[in-house]
């Protein structure tokens, strides 16, 4: 897939995804690297990103991979070293949240009890019900 792009001095050029850029991002993947380095290091935008993993399947494919390979590496750094007092599991924890956010979202919920009384008078709407009714006999 190629995308068009503008140069730092206004002329086009172009990003082709090959497989030797996927294999670099699934290799940054599994050193915990976030997207945004994986774009850095591609030389890419965040909007150029978002537009390759809608139109090449490829690139969108290798992304999602390296991204389930950042969040194990994560994990396991987090496993591995859960009885080291030296390491900085609030680090890891930061990692995690911020890279993988719907896997690692804190959720608090909140339990309302309500009570309402409401009156409501149907003799009404009854009354008119019965007569339009009789009215269509």
């Amino acid at each position: 897939m190629t995308i068009k792009r503008k140069s730092s001095q206004g002329v086009k050029d172009s990003f082709v995804f090959t497989p030797e850029h996927a294999k670099i991002v699934v290799d940054l993947g599994k050193e915990g690297a976030s997207q945004k380095t994986m774009y850095a290091t591609l030389g890419i935008s965040k909007s150029t990103a978002a537009r390759l993993k809608k139109e090449d399947p490829a690139f969108a494919e290798a992304m999602d991979l390296a991204t389930v390979h950042g969040q194990a590496y994560w994990e396991t750094q987090l496993l591995a070293n859960i009885e080291n007092k030296a390491f900085n599991s609030r680090l890891a924890e930061i990692a995690l949240r911020g890279q993988y956010p719907d896997d690692y979202r804190e959720t608090r919920d909140t339990k309302i009890e309500a009570k309402v009384e409401a009156k409501i008078d149907f003799g009404k709407s009854v009354s008119e019900l019965i007569n339009a009714l009789k009215a269509a006999k």
